[in-house]
């Protein structure tokens, strides 16, 4: 947690048009990822489908050692492990704390009939399933913001920290509620929603062109973070009324600040 902080921290100081980095570890396919790798079978208390399930699939560890061999370096350097899935769902996670925790990349549910490997579940006014591949976590608490369950799995990458970030840090100078505003929205909100072009898709951009505080009024904003149903019926949207009224209040902040830096990829202006 102190080394995210710091590294979020550090971006602050990045001028607007900073060059930015490849990745380290270039996106490769699940199913690319996954050949040869030795299969394994967990249990797991599942967020998703709400109680046990049983899986099989591949250790996350071991298929990210075998891919890049120097892929513990890269995680004491504080990169990041980014997933991608076929709805435009974008998370990411510390690669160190992905490669120390029992994550299973889950290609089959084992309480489900062979030629029907996957259970459908509910999403919005949707119904659907985890396929292709899902990413599950054995002996993880599932409401640990930490940890990504991405379904619907297709890629995987890793990325410096400040290559992932550096475009939606706020600007130089931002106050400490706007720069703990920052941390909140890389944790909660980024794998879904962007910010200059930064992030996920399956939620709208909230900066570029027009940033999201210049059309929503902050009390409704805040109210539809809060409880998104209450504004849209069936929304995709979580709600978010675990988070204290103080953070949701910096992730707000944040979002204003950052009418003042719009950029529209690789660090230039819009």
């Amino acid at each position: 947690m102190l080394r995210r902080a710091a590294r979020a921290l550090a971006l602050l100081a990045l001028p607007a048009a900073s060059a930015v980095a490849q990745p380290i570890g270039a996106p490769v396919r699940i199913e690319t990822l996954l050949a040869g790798s030795p299969t394994v079978t967990v249990r797991v208390d599942d967020p998703v489908y709400k109680g046990p399930k049983h899986y099989q699939g591949h250790r996350l560890a071991d298929v990210l050692r075998r891919a890049w061999p120097q892929v513990d370096r890269w995680a004491a350097d504080g990169a990041e492990l980014v997933m991608t899935s076929s709805d435009g769902y974008a998370p990411s996670m510390d690669l160190a704390r992905a490669l120390a925790h029992d994550g299973v990349i889950a290609t089959r549910d084992l309480d489900r009939p062979e030629g029907d490997p996957w259970a459908p579940f509910l999403k919005g006014r949707e119904t659907t399933t985890p396929a292709p591949f899902y990413l599950v976590w054995r002996g993880v608490d599932p409401a640990d913001p930490h940890f990504r369950w991405p379904y619907k799995l297709v890629e995987i990458s890793v990325e410096a920290f400040d290559r992932r970030y550096g475009d939606a840090a706020p600007p130089a100078r931002a106050t400490a509620r706007v720069q703990n505003g920052f941390r909140l929205f890389v944790q909660s909100c980024i794998s879904c929603h962007s910010v200059n072009l930064v992030g996920g898709n399956i939620g709208p951009e909230l900066n570029v062109p027009r940033n999201v505080t210049e059309y929503w009024s902050a009390q409704h904003l805040a109210a539809f973070v809060k409880a998104p149903e209450t504004y849209r019926a069936r929304s995709k949207m979580p709600s978010f009324a675990q988070l204290p009224d103080a953070d949701r209040a910096a992730i707000l902040a944040y979002l204003q600040a950052m009418r003042g830096r719009k950029l529209c990829g690789e660090g230039s202006a819009c």
